[in-house]
């Protein structure tokens, strides 16, 4: 995704654009590099608009107050030129942001937006913590806002709020500014799955979730069924006049456009990785490599693949020492018990294929729990004859 912006932009988002540590020599809060493709395509361009970004610190209120620390003199991340006054750091109390993050964001949005209905749980504390966090948030970006209009008076602010951690801020940040005559540009970009009108309709507080995005001026999705998906629950659930060709919604006397903005890789860094990757990836010439590079996270069918590849083993035994299967996940809500039982069932499982079908020289599967290095995973895409991406559910459209 390539980003550009000629006005100064305010980014809100979850967290900030980097993780902050302690540097074990110093005792002193340091930057450290966060993955994510949020921070390598937007970051730069707040940093040459002098824009803002808004996120949780990973402090929390109980925490001392520190301040931000300048980035590390020989630091080569996207966030190099970010200062620290254009981060406006937002702390919670701890139990306040658990029940935002943990309670409603991944317990209710993660697995209902992924079409998972059945995982999601629905809690009228959790939501009000929700509220909470996105009015806080909300306050920040004003206040940024206000900070961008003292410095380029002349320009409009482009307020960008990024994914399903902030799906009401919007509407407040819009009264705010209009009541002290700032005027705004806002956008909101979801970086998950649009579920169809069917599952959407289960969340108890859809109508006010929906308001909440359409706040903004432009909304965007990976994909045309996606859009088509919000588009519709406007239309179902808010009585909204809506334009599917275009993707327009009307609300409130205002014309919202809805945009598909799929995401791509840096294809060109890749293939210079690749070309500089580690060589030694495969057993040998012949041998073919299944990959598979996920989060570990249940919307990702990792057991269902395993399970497939054993079939696959069973039913064509020729394919012994001749296919593998290398398999990367990534740590995810270690602290999370569903998560610390997927992994735990998900080791076993290798384990048994692995015993199973194992040779003196070859192992069905090769999984690495961790992650790699970037020039590891070009030699890994570089070196590989099948990429598997098996999500249980592909949310798409209902037809109307």
């Amino acid at each position: 995704m390539q980003v550009h912006s000629t006005s100064p932009m305010v980014v809100v988002a979850n967290r900030l654009p980097f993780c902050l540590g302690t540097d074990p020599d110093t005792g002193k809060l340091i930057r450290k590099q966060c993955a994510g493709g949020l921070v390598t395509a937007v970051a730069p361009v707040v940093v040459e608009t002098q824009g803002l970004w808004v996120g949780w610190s990973g402090l929390h209120t109980e925490d001392e107050n520190v301040e931000i620390p300048e980035a590390d003199p020989n630091d080569q991340s996207p966030t190099a030129g970010l200062k620290s006054s254009q981060v406006l750091p937002v702390t919670m109390p701890k139990k306040v942001f658990s029940d935002y993050y943990n309670g409603c964001c991944n317990a209710t949005f993660w697995p209902l937006f992924h079409s998972m209905p059945d995982r999601a749980t629905f809690q009228a504390d959790k939501w009000e913590a929700y509220r909470e966090v996105n009015r806080e948030f909300a306050r920040l970006t004003v206040e940024a806002v206000k900070r961008l209009r003292e410095s380029h008076p002349d320009s409009v602010p482009l307020v960008w709020l990024h994914d399903y951690h902030m799906m009401l801020a919007a509407n407040t940040i819009r009264e705010k500014c209009d009541e002290l005559n700032m005027p705004i540009k806002m956008a909101f970009f979801l970086h998950i799955p649009f579920p169809s009108w069917d599952i959407m309709r289960l969340f108890p507080w859809d109508d006010e979730l929906l308001q909440g995005v359409l706040g903004c001026d432009s909304i965007g999705f990976h994909i045309d069924d996606y859009c088509l998906n919000f588009i519709d629950c406007c239309q179902r659930r808010l009585g909204c006049r809506v334009d599917r060709q275009q993707m327009l919604v009307e609300h409130n006397s205002r014309t919202i456009s809805i945009n598909p903005l799929p995401i791509s890789i840096p294809y060109e860094r890749f293939v210079q990785l690749a070309e500089k990757a580690p060589k030694v990836v495969k057993n040998n010439p012949q041998e073919q490599l299944l990959l598979g590079v996920d989060r570990l996270d249940y919307t990702k069918g990792l057991v269902h693949r395993i399970r497939a590849f054993e079939t696959l083993l069973e039913k064509h035994p020729e394919l012994k020492e001749k296919v593998t299967f290398l398999q990367v996940a990534v740590p995810s809500r270690t602290d999370v018990k569903e998560y610390q039982e997927l992994k735990e069932e998900l080791d076993q499982l290798i384990g048994k294929i692995n015993g199973q079908f194992s040779t003196p020289n070859w192992s069905p599967i090769r999984y690495i729990y961790g992650c790699v290095s970037q020039d590891q995973l070009a030699a890994f895409y570089r070196d590989s004859s099948v990429a598997v991406v098996t999500p249980p559910r592909s949310p798409s459209r209902s037809t109307v």
